[in-house]
């Protein structure tokens, strides 16, 4: 019997869209206008109803007014999205509108803080104390991002530190764990330099039960540290920000439950734990001309992942170098074109250590790039986007041990684009777009003698998509509705057995479907917020080089649901005066079967999770929460596999969980 992946899951109560949190965010009596939204993710500031694509943005007291923690939690609040561990939070799978990050060391959705890109184990780790705002860029973002960009792009947005004495402070206990974060916001020399210091901490309980000793074990504890310092003297041009993070994760996560043994968390007694540390240090630094703002971005992350699965160690460490340079035109000034031009240079260098079989196994990858994006008024009601990048990269590899390999090879890459967004009136606006997305090819990074092949070719998806959105002139109800089909030549995906891994292409995957977003204010009170997805995602014509006896053609791609839908309301009542509002929520949301393979024998069938929560708004200062997630402890499958000796094998989501939160901003 198979069982299936939640795709977006909502697990802790509130509200399910990618949208800011309606009631939270009604304020005045005399109006239901929900303010417009502007997007930072397109390198230039635009408001996102006019952006000629699918565009999602979710507020910050949002996602803590839902228990969001971590970017791995965020399909929470986006639709037709998916994160799930893949074994462990470290090789995190992200999919969006069907394009899945079956490759786990260079996702199809890339993750930015701040403009900077993070490595993929990042997306394991908390949010950032301080956060604005989170935005997804729907589909393929080759133009501006370059490779990797499959299916998008999450763009986490800080509140840069500024000349604001300010503590904010949060803390959750649950069923399941807890987690509390504090944040210091200083002037350093009143109106020239500010800094701010975070310090985050997440404890997540056991989840499973050993068989045989009767130990209770998958538990995480995840610490996180950051400091920054800006420097932004009052009416100067130029704006410097450093930061540096540290961050640990150690976890007994990766356990596995027999069929049998699925509903009691039963998981077999084999050695499986991994230690996650991550360094990251980066420049955000921006001059503004008056017409334009140059941005320079530099960024530097080292991880080390000290993993051992089922008995099998394999330590891994990872270093990234970037930087990048751009000029954006100012929209403010009302021109008739807008533009974003610039160059990214990227330096990566991995090692793969297996003490089993005394396998190293090493990579440095250099890719370079330049860019440009413009957005060109024609009318007052029609704007046209086209927008080109040139990709380069250099691959070096080398291994020594049971295999030994000594080779380089050399990729280049175009990635065109071509928006157009049409107002109807004020109120109705229609979008059309072709974009494409971009892998390099390379090495494998899992080198064993089980290999059959240690290469593989470049990937590229074409991405066709059409939409209309609507916005009340009142701001009491948004709305937008896109369809898309994109086909992608030479997927690269990983093959062979569970513990042997290696990536490989497998020939052409189409994936096509439907989004709908609805956000509404009927009343001052009431909050309602919809969303759903319908997406088919399969390999259209399956080719698999290393295996040609092998023919997966109609078979669905993993881990890419074909129906999510969220609903959520809430509604505000206000209190006796100096007491605040109390604001009940129910969030549900349905996720439809997923594989995780290609062979489509093992996954999970689609369920829905219901969660209820209370917030007690004090003031803008003090808020508290009590909440039940996954009210009817729905027991569901993150990940799973086939394995010789015990059948299928899979680990679980969490379960049901009662707790509190509050929060305190001085």
């Amino acid at each position: 019997m198979s069982r299936t992946l939640l795709a977006s899951v909502s697990v802790l109560a509130l509200s399910s869209l990618a949208w800011p949190s309606i009631a939270g965010a009604q304020q005045k009596e005399e109006t239901t206008v929900l303010e417009p939204i502007t997007v930072t993710a397109t390198k230039r500031v635009q408001e996102a109803f006019e952006v000629p694509a699918t565009v999602a943005i979710v507020e910050a007291q949002e996602l803590q007014d839902r228990g969001i923690a971590s970017a791995s939690e965020l399909d929470r609040a986006f639709v037709d999205t998916n994160i799930r561990s893949r074994s462990n939070r470290a090789y995190t799978n992200v999919t969006v509108r069907g394009q899945s990050s079956v490759d786990y060391y260079e996702p199809s959705v890339q993750l930015y803080v701040d403009g900077l890109p993070q490595d993929p184990s990042i997306f394991s780790q908390l949010l950032p104390a301080g956060l604005d705002s989170v935005e997804l860029l729907y589909g393929p973002q080759g133009t501006l991002y370059g490779r990797g960009a499959i299916g998008g792009v999450i763009n986490v947005v800080t509140r840069k530190p500024d000349n604001e004495l300010r503590v904010d402070t949060a803390g959750a206990l649950h069923t399941q764990g807890g987690d509390a974060s504090l944040l210091l916001n200083t002037p350093i020399i009143d109106g020239v330099i500010y800094g701010d210091a975070a310090l985050t901490f997440r404890r997540e309980a056991d989840q499973y039960t050993l068989l045989g000793s009767g130990q209770e074990i998958g538990g995480t504890d995840d610490l996180n540290g950051r400091i920054r310092l800006r420097y932004a003297p009052d009416d100067s041009p130029l704006d410097v920000m450093v930061s540096t993070q540290r961050g640990r994760v150690d976890s007994t996560e990766e356990q596995f439950v027999m069929e049998s043994m699925f509903n009691d968390r039963i998981a077999l007694p084999i050695d499986s734990r991994y230690r996650l540390d991550t360094a990251s240090f980066g420049v955000n630094a921006s001059y503004d001309l008056d017409f334009a703002t140059i941005t320079a971005l530099t960024g530097y992350q080292d991880r080390k992942l000290d993993r051992t699965t089922l008995g099998f160690q394999t330590p891994e460490d990872q270093t990234t170098f970037s930087q990048e340079l751009r000029i954006a035109s100012d929209p403010e000034l009302g021109n008739a074109l807008d533009y974003v031009v610039g160059v990214y240079g990227q330096r990566l260098d991995f090692e793969r250590r297996t003490p089993l079989i005394g396998q190293v196994s090493q990579q440095t990858i250099d890719s370079y790039a330049i860019f440009g994006d413009l957005a060109w008024h024609a009318t007052d009601r029609l704007d046209i986007s086209p927008g080109l990048r040139f990709d380069y990269e250099k691959a070096r590899a080398r291994a020594d041990g049971a295999v030994t390999i000594a080779g380089e090879r050399s990729f280049g890459g175009v990635s065109p684009k071509l928006g157009a967004s049409y107002a109807l009136d004020d109120e109705w606006r229609v979008h059309g777009l072709f974009s494409t997305g971009y892998k390099a090819g390379g090495f494998t990074r899992n080198v064993t003698p089980e290999n059959i092949a240690f290469t593989y070719d470049p990937q590229n998806t074409y991405n066709g998509e059409t939409g209309i959105k609507y916005r009340a002139l009142d701001g009491s109800l948004e709305a937008s509705l896109s369809a898309y089909y994109n086909v992608t030549k030479d997927y690269q995906l990983f093959v062979g057995d569970v513990y042997l891994k290696y990536l490989q292409n497998t020939g052409e995957v189409t994936a096509k479907g439907i989004n709908l977003a609805v956000r509404a204010n009927p009343t001052e009170r009431l909050g309602i917020a919809g969303g759903l997805g319908l997406n088919r995602t399969t390999f259209t014509k399956y080719e698999n080089s290393v295996n040609p006896g092998i023919d997966y053609t109609g078979n669905r791609v993993p881990y890419a649901p074909e129906f999510t839908a969220n609903l959520a309301l809430d509604y505000a009542f206000d209190l006796a005066e100096g007491w605040g509002q109390l604001i009940p929520r129910a969030g549900m949301t349905y996720a439809g079967s997923v594989f995780f393979d290609e062979t489509n024998t093992i996954g999970q069938k689609g369920f829905f999770l219901v969660d209820l929560g209370l917030s007690w708004k004090v003031s803008e200062q003090v808020v508290a929460d009590v909440f039940v997630n996954n009210v009817f402890d729905e027991t569901y499958a993150v990940y799973g596999f086939t394995e010789a000796t015990y059948g299928n094998l899979y680990q679980l989501g969490t379960g049901r969980a009662f707790g509190g939160r509050v929060s305190f901003k001085f």
